[in-house]
């Protein structure tokens, strides 16, 4: 009898997802050299483990349901300015 479980549905990896899931691993690695981002360690390593954690699920295979898809995107963006070494518009 067929499940309808996400997990027991194989299905090939696109070059978007796998790049989004290189984009999420390279950010949370990124994240450990930025303590000034986020001060506390404890709440740095949760933001890392949802971005690892996404990437891993998209690199597998797995959609992750659209409003997290989008929560992660969201935070991996913010991320990503915060950290951009380039000076900011207007400073």
């Amino acid at each position: 009898m067929g499940s309808n479980s996400r997990y027991d549905r194989d299905r090939p990896v696109g070059d978007r997802e796998a790049a989004e899931a290189r984009a999420f691993h390279t950010i949370a690695e990124l994240l450990g050299h930025h303590p000034e981002l986020i001060t506390d360690r404890a709440v740095a390593g949760q933001i890392a483990h949802v971005l690892h954690n996404s990437a891993i699920e998209l690199a597998a295979g797995r959609p992750l349901p659209i409003g997290v898809r989008r929560a992660v995107r969201g935070l991996a963006d913010a991320l990503r300015a915060a950290m951009d070494p380039r000076p900011k518009a207007g400073a």
